[in-house]
């Protein structure tokens, strides 16, 4: 074999805590698809067959993905007996590699336009998908291009003279395409593949980038994680896959599925999984319910996510996600 894109999943998932806690994040789900399988459909809808997916923590939940899988064949990798991080993972992984690969973080859903970024890519270079927007830019880094679509800054980390005008209201999306030859910068161990790779090529004007003003929602918090199952459910972002399908009912802002049972009252969105049960008088504004789910009568659920098998008791709830017998409130994003 030989794969095409590579999906980074093998991370603790510390920021998401403690909904990473007895699941890995990649498969945390966004309207009851596993983050790995948003991350999958990406890459077949660009034309990738072999991908590639590393994974750490809670490995035994990954491993069982391995095969055929929204539309590509899945090779799950096992880093042992440590994690070996964004640079070191491909470095480890490259004999299964093709000459260019796209790299994708399994936590950010995204419509970025992954052939591009793959056709952008040089020999013995890289290219990045920036994402324009000067606030998040102040937050996660600043990373800029100049007027030849070379990236020209890295953060604080690298830099090179711009040809024309330099636009610095971009940051790094997480998703990325490289040169196989170029992986011989990472050392061998853990690495981070920015702190290598492109810390190196940047200053060679070797890493060109790839504007990207559609949908990317980064899933890395429990704020952002809410964050985004709303976003699908409420408004009309560009994604890989729809998940109103797979619903047993949905009311979205891409369409309904079916009709919510008797007894049950929606105000906004939902999407309802296969098998969930909702007693009589449930309530939901905003909320998502994953299969097999029990929903006690009388509930009131708004902003929330309940996790497949999850339970969850009468009375109100908001922003919150249910994880099984437990929950977690989550403090919204400020607006």
């Amino acid at each position: 074999m030989s794969a095409t894109a590579f999906v980074l999943a093998a991370g603790l998932g510390t920021r998401l805590a403690p909904l990473t806690q007895h699941r890995p994040k990649a498969l945390v789900p966004v309207c009851g698809i596993p983050m790995l399988g948003w991350a999958l459909a990406a890459c077949a809808r660009h034309g990738h067959r072999e991908v590639v997916v590393n994974a750490f923590h809670l490995a035994d939940q990954v491993t069982p993905w391995a095969g055929e899988r929204e539309g590509v064949q899945v090779h799950v990798v096992v880093e042992r007996p440590e994690i070996l991080g964004t640079g070191g993972g491909l470095r480890a992984a490259r004999h299964l590699l093709d000459e260019r690969v796209v790299v994708l973080n399994v936590d950010v859903l995204h419509d970025v336009d992954l052939g591009a970024l793959l056709a952008a890519v040089r020999p013995g270079g890289a290219a990045m998908a920036l994402r324009p927007d000067a606030h998040d830019a102040d937050r996660y880094g600043h990373v800029s291009a100049d007027a030849t679509d070379t990236v020209v800054r890295l953060v604080d980390l690298a830099s090179t003279a711009p040809a024309g005008v330099q636009r610095d209201d971009t940051h790094f999306t997480g998703l990325h395409a490289l040169d196989r030859s170029t992986l011989a910068l990472v050392h061998e161990g853990p690495a981070c593949i920015v702190r290598t790779v492109y810390r190196t090529l940047v200053p060679q004007r070797r890493v060109r980038a790839l504007r990207h003003p559609g949908t990317w929602l980064d899933v890395g918090d429990p704020a952002a994680y809410l964050a985004a199952n709303l976003a699908v459910l409420t408004t009309r972002v560009g994604l890989p896959l729809d998940p109103l399908p797979r619903a047993a009912w949905a009311v979205t802002a891409r369409g309904d599925h079916g009709r919510p049972p008797a007894g049950v009252t929606v105000d906004g969105t939902a999407w309802v999984g296969p098998d969930a049960e909702l007693g009589a008088g449930v309530r939901l504004r905003d909320t998502v319910v994953g299969a097999g789910a029990r929903v006690a009568p009388g509930a009131d659920l708004c902003r929330c996510v309940v996790w497949d098998g999850a339970v969850v008791p009468p009375g109100p709830a908001r922003d919150t996600v249910f994880l099984g017998r437990t929950s977690y409130a989550v403090h919204p994003e400020p607006a």
